[in-house]
């Protein structure tokens, strides 16, 4: 595994808190150095490399998401490897290229399986996700996912976690500023993949408890260059906003079909686009577009008493320290990933079984926000790691309703 430069010490003190089992909290608990050193279930002796897997789309439509998932992967597990690797062993993690593609994903999902790994970091595609959960959970192998599908944690298999906020978290978000601004009719634009069909679900499922009626729905297909028709019919429509959901490349040309359509309604965007990979194309037509966003891209804005700020900034520093460049949205999936795997392993060993009741009973503060699975609650993350921002001379800035605290 390619060695990094040197590290910033902010980041350095997130492996220290790994090692020392700091980064997660539980009642009562020993810390995760003491307890893996006494558990029966614990490889503390062996010196075999800890072996991991990791699926995520290095070639193909969603190679730029899948690359920030590997970078923030790459970087934690050579921190922690400097620092002495987990209970005195080294990581080993193999990274497979799903190439975007979920028939792809379903291959490299079993060789995983059959080189013996004791958990995995699962795709970002979603519809890549739900391509490999059945066999990683025939197969009892723990795995968090940095993609954003409800249904793969809804209903809960028991050995798939997320680590994305859920699209319902996100749109409920989205409609409840919708309703502070007063606003009443919306439209809806989305992809027909796994992600847009979950955000456009959960805005069907929850308009109402906004106040809000969809007027207008435009789905496309992923591989679409233009979205003129569409947007010409909720021009027409009489929405009041627009809510486009989906991942990839679409969002630029909407944002810029948008503007030249002439529409002056609100224009809002799911979690895909609180990054610069869709802020920098869509340049200044992305102005004023309204996105909501899991708590890494707020970190510098954040309160000080929010437990995931220093954690943000620490990543953040050692991210652009190791990659000359800011970490994306799916960076900070990822990274909330591998430590929540990284801790668990650190308590009770590489036993699957083990890892996966460690993580039921896992609250970890990450740069995504705090999360709490349980039995019954694999996505982890609540409202309150939600946060609605606007696009501002290329940046994002908070908005008064997040501000405000909602």
């Amino acid at each position: 595994m390619r060695r990094l430069a040197t590290l910033a010490i902010g980041a350095l003190a997130l492996v220290a808190m790994l090692i020392a089992g700091c980064g997660s909290k539980s009642k009562a608990t020993p810390t995760a150095t003491s307890q893996a050193a006494t558990s029966p279930t614990s490889a503390a002796t062996s010196t075999e490399p800890i072996k991991l897997g990791m699926i995520t789309s290095l070639t193909g439509n969603f190679s730029v998401l899948g690359q920030f998932d590997r970078n923030a992967v790459q970087l934690i597990v050579d921190q922690v490897n400097k620092a002495g690797g987990v209970n005195g062993r080294k990581v080993d993690v193999q990274i497979l290229d799903d190439q975007s593609n979920p028939t792809q994903a379903a291959v490299v999902a079993r060789q995983l399986i059959s080189s013996g790994v004791s958990a995995i970091v699962g795709p970002v595609f979603s519809s890549n996700c739900l391509a490999v959960l059945d066999a990683v959970e025939a197969a009892k192998i723990p795995m968090i996912t940095t993609c954003a599908s409800d249904s793969q944690v809804n209903p809960v298999r028991p050995y798939i976690f997320m680590a994305p906020p859920t699209a319902g978290i996100v749109a409920d978000k989205l409609m409840a500023y919708l309703q502070a601004k007063g606003l009443t009719k919306i439209a809806v634009i989305h992809d027909t993949t796994e992600f847009g069909k979950a955000g456009w679900d959960a805005i069907k499922r929850d308009a109402g408890k906004y106040g809000l009626t969809v007027v207008d729905e435009e789905p496309y297909d992923i591989t679409a260059t233009s979205f003129v028709p569409g947007l010409t019919h909720v021009k027409n429509s009489g929405a009041q906003a627009l809510i486009s959901w989906g991942a990839g490349p679409p969002a630029v040309t909407i944002t810029k079909e948008f503007r030249q359509l002439g529409l002056t309604i609100p224009l809002l965007f799911s979690h895909a686009q609180a990054s610069p990979l869709y802020i920098k194309p869509a340049g200044s037509a992305a102005d004023g577009v309204i996105v909501g966003t899991s708590l890494g891209a707020m970190g510098q804005y954040l309160p000080d008493g929010n437990p995931s700020k220093s954690v943000i900034l620490a990543f953040d520093k050692a991210y652009e320290a190791a990659y000359n460049g800011a970490p994306a949205e799916f960076a900070y999936d990822a990274y909330g990933a591998i430590h929540m795997i990284l801790n668990a392993i650190a308590k009770v060993g590489t036993n699957p079984q083990a890892i996966q009741k460690q993580l039921e009973q896992t609250t970890f503060v990450s740069t995504d926000g705090t999360y709490h699975y349980s039995a019954t609650n694999h996505a982890g993350l609540g409202p309150d790691a939600v946060w609605v921002a606007r696009v501002q001379n290329g940046q994002m800035v908070p908005t008064n309703f997040s501000k405000n605290g909602k």
